[in-house]
């Protein structure tokens, strides 16, 4: 399929299916096969168990769909969008992790995955999707965070699971607490910045830019604050927050060779120094067309 505001069908399906994910239900693989019984073509399931769940989509991916459904978890589904790319089947993410970042900016909502079925088996519109990417390394598609603060991602999950005692000790035991200014970083033409973390956002209405925001608090008072903000709203709503545009940025951890961040919510270390860049159209997107 090649992107268009023309209405498409979802055509040869192949679907990835997760159920490990944080919400997705153990019988997933029924409940889609159900869903996609009446289409002219057998829809081909892939279901993740404790194996390659890369090789898993490269099985996928290999049925030569027009569509391949991911339902799973942002690590799940960002594995699938990294691997089709441009050259790829049309994604059709369904949510089925904790936060579900991935198919709530992909798709432009908040929806469950039985409401984006029923509305994808009457059509949609396939549209590219921009990502950012570490040059040499993997590719994002709604934010990188960097610095010691990354430990809050782990803190905000649980509050969203409910785990109050395991958000605390989080917090308790976090680094993050720890005010040091220890990333230095740099975008063509601007002289060189400290900040305490540093996040690169990918935002559909910035085409060509990336959405740098720095954090640099004073006092541990400060640092709190922000931490809080970012708990319940995320980092763009919260005080204290420079935010610019930018081509491209080079982040250095100044105390060590290895830096911590996540990419769209997940875990990683990366050697120092990293760079990032952003391509506006990096995989195709089947969006429902919810309005029906």
């Amino acid at each position: 399929m090649v992107p268009t505001d023309t209405l498409s069908r979802l055509g040869r399906v192949s679907c990835v299916i997760n159920p490990q994910s944080g919400s997705t239900p153990a019988d997933a693989a029924d409940l889609i096969r159900a869903k996609l019984s009446g289409l002219p073509d057998e829809a081909k399931l892939h279901v993740a168990g404790e194996g390659d769940l890369p090789m898993l989509v490269e099985d996928a991916l290999a049925d030569d769909p027009d569509t391949l459904i991911v339902w799973g978890g942002d690590g799940t589904i960002a594995c699938a969008l990294s691997h089709a790319g441009m050259t790829g089947p049309a994604i059709l993410p369904l949510p089925g992790g904790t936060m579900n970042m991935l198919p709530t900016r992909a798709l432009g909502g908040d929806y469950d995955w039985e409401t984006l079925m029923d509305a994808a088996l009457k059509g949609g519109r396939v549209r590219p999707m921009p990502c950012g990417e570490i040059v040499g390394g993997p590719r994002f598609f709604v934010a990188a965070m960097m610095g010691d603060m990354t430990r809050f991602t782990q803190t905000r999950e649980a509050l969203r699971e409910g785990n109050l005692m395991e958000a605390a000790e989080i917090v308790h035991d976090s680094s993050a607490l720890a005010l040091r200014s220890n990333l230095h970083w740099k975008v063509p033409g601007q002289t060189l910045r400290k900040s305490t973390a540093v996040t690169v956002n990918i935002n559909a209405d910035t085409p060509g830019k990336l959405e740098v925001a720095s954090v640099d608090p004073e006092g541990l008072l400060g640092l709190a604050k922000i931490g809080i903000e970012m708990l319940v709203d995320g980092w763009r709503n919260a005080e204290d927050v420079d935010l610019l545009l930018a081509d491209q940025i080079e982040v250095t951890n100044s105390e060590k060779d290895r830096i911590s961040l996540t990419l769209d919510g997940e875990l990683r270390e990366m050697a120092s120094p990293v760079q990032f860049q952003r391509v506006d159209s990096a995989v195709k997107i089947f969006v429902p067309d919810l309005s029906q």
